[in-house]
């Protein structure tokens, strides 16, 4: 769900501009991204709705419905999966377009250095922090 949120947020922002992107992402504290991503990155691997959900929704959403909570604010994992989309696009110079249908296995390999907390957004450096 990672990437397909990813996805689907930069397609939207390719289409509509950068003032549209979603709350969700513009919203999240860029200072905690390197511990939101150090903390989804554990849990890449985890399925069924019920372990999932703190690690997209963040875990006022998962504490809502009686899921295990992982750590992390509202929304972190469309945050990160932007981000993420972001640094791919930027990487290889596919169209958001083409990215779309992709596997989302593909992807993952290609942006294995994303996980690293030096990289946020951009593969030159551009977006760093720290």
């Amino acid at each position: 769900m990672l990437v397909g949120e990813g996805l689907a947020e930069n397609f939207a922002t390719a289409i509509y501009g950068g003032e549209f992107l979603g709350p969700w992402v513009g919203k999240t504290n860029p200072e905690l991204l390197p511990l939101i991503k150090e903390i989804i990155y554990d849990g890449l691997n985890a399925t069924g709705f019920e372990n999932i959900t703190a690690y997209l929704y963040g875990d006022e959403m998962a504490r809502m419905q009686c899921f295990p909570e992982a750590g992390l604010p509202y929304c972190a994992g469309y945050a990160v999966g932007y981000y993420l989309i972001k640094y791919f696009l930027q990487k290889t110079g596919i169209s958001i377009e083409e990215a779309t249908i992709l596997p989302h296995e593909e992807i993952l390999k290609e942006v294995e250095e994303f996980w690293e907390n030096s990289y946020a957004g951009n593969p030159k450096g551009a977006i760093l922090i720290k």
